[in-house]
């Protein structure tokens, strides 16, 4: 009698098999010490060639763990993509368990030895000994190469002995940007291969901002109902919205014609809330606004303390827009800086209307540039009042038609407020080079207002 894997003994027929499980190892994944954003990536690359990821799982640098689950997933699934565990350190073991899962020896690959030493060289750094293994594999390993760092990945091909089915397993290094350059350049297109489809799948990814996810989907609701060979698919990428567009069609012409349709559909529902295409965020939009049109920008931050300035800043080639930021917490910051009146300080305070206008006008007259953008606020977890509560924002942009001003309120949570108050004025920047409406209604949006905001 055949064993159900999924669901225990007494089914005869064998169940049909994952098309894929995702597989991550590392003790600090176990232990909650750094995000493992390796799965999401892996699942997500996977869709694209149409083949739905089964199972996440995360075991510890612990050999029989690692054995177990290599082992299951071996049995279970088509392509069993794993990432950690090829480094020189003691607790790097995915290759000596591979080799034990599959009764394969191991040896070394000289070819990837010196590969890894001219990475070294390269650098004009000493290889340590315990590099070297880095160069070990099971015996009938495919190599992955990896031009960005020391750990080479593998393939191995297994035969489940019950079924007589095939699996795939890539071995991967955990270090996100030497994953991602292998996934693409190594395992996808061996996957591709294998699969020899005729159907061509294409996504696309659209990023939002001043909507909330469940109102997105309420929007797109009846959006490609029906059609079989559409799938749309929201996240959450605070402070921002995504809405990931996924096409099946006979070949890519057809694919590129469907995905432009429903793009331009989502446009015409959701208007200037769509920041654009692709993984790029609004600060490299905002910097290709600006050096298209040739203008500079001077920056004032109080509540967000600078993070404005670096998100700009993390655009290559940014001093060509950006001449200057303020950071001004203090009080006497502000009337040292941008000349705010000590009345109006005294008067209206810090986080208020008057003097949010007087720093975005005075870092655009000290700088000497196109547009001065300023934000005050109320960060908390402390310091807010019955009038200006927790989370209260002010945002001021002059140029040379005027400065406008505007007051959001946000929520209670510092960090998510900073974000959120970097995401806003960014935004202000956007719709002002584009032309587009800046109103006290940007943010919340509320649920009563569908539809492209006027």
């Amino acid at each position: 009698m055949a064993r159900d894997l999924r669901g225990g003994c007494g089914v005869s027929a064998p169940a049909a098999r994952d098309a894929v499980w995702v597989i991550t190892i590392g003790d600090e994944l176990l232990r909650g010490e750094i995000v493992d954003s390796n799965k999401s990536h892996l699942s997500e690359r996977m869709l694209a060639l149409d083949l739905e990821t089964a199972r996440h799982v995360s075991v510890p640098d612990d050999p029989d763990a690692i054995e177990e689950v290599l082992r299951e997933a071996a049995t279970r699934a088509r392509v069993v993509l794993v990432s950690g565990g090829l480094g020189p350190t003691r607790d790097d073991i995915s290759t000596e368990i591979a080799a034990r899962t599959f009764g394969r020896k191991i040896y070394r690959d000289e070819a990837a030895l010196e590969q890894i030493r001219a990475f070294f060289r390269r650098f004009n750094r000493e290889m340590a000994e315990n590099n070297a293994k880095q160069a070990d594999f099971p015996e009938g390993a495919v190599v992955l190469a990896n031009p960005l760092g020391t750990a080479p990945g593998f393939m191995l091909e297994v035969t489940d002995p019950a079924s007589g089915e095939r699996t795939q397993l890539f071995f991967m290094p955990g270090v996100p940007r030497e994953l991602y350059r292998m996934l693409d350049e190594e395992v996808v297109p061996r996957i591709a291969a294998r699969l020899g489809r005729s159907q061509v799948v294409r996504a696309r990814l659209l990023r939002t901002f001043g909507i909330g996810e469940s109102n997105l989907d309420r929007i797109l609701d009846d959006l490609a109902r029906g059609d079989a060979g559409t799938v749309l698919g929201f996240r959450t990428q605070f402070p921002d919205n995504l809405v990931r567009i996924l096409v099946r069609a006979p070949d890519a012409a057809g694919a590129e014609r469907r995905l432009d349709q429903l793009e331009a559909e989502i446009r015409e529902r959701l208007g200037d809330l769509v920041l654009g295409v692709g993984e790029r965020g609004l600060e490299a939009i905002v910097a290709e606004l600006l050096l298209e049109r040739k203008l500079t920008i001077a920056v004032a931050e109080s509540l967000t303390g600078g993070l404005v300035t670096s998100r700009l800043t993390d655009v290559p080639g940014s001093s060509a827009y950006l001449l200057a930021s303020f950071v001004a917490y203090a009080n006497e910051a502000k009337l040292r800086e941008f000349g705010v009146d000590p009345e109006a300080l005294t008067r209206h305070g810090a986080v208020s209307e008057m003097v949010a206008r007087q720093m975005a006008e005075g870092a655009r007259r000290r700088a000497g540039t196109d547009l001065g953008l300023a934000t005050t606020g109320i960060a908390g977890p402390d310091g807010g009042s019955p009038e200006k509560p927790v989370g209260t924002l002010w945002l001021a942009l002059a140029d040379a038609s005027g400065t406008i001003a505007h007051r959001y309120q946000m929520m209670t949570e510092r960090r998510r407020n900073k974000e959120l108050a970097s995401q806003l004025a960014l935004d202000w920047v956007r719709r002002r080079l584009l032309g587009l409406p800046i109103t006290a209604n940007l943010f919340p949006r509320l649920a009563s207002a569908p539809g492209p905001r006027e």
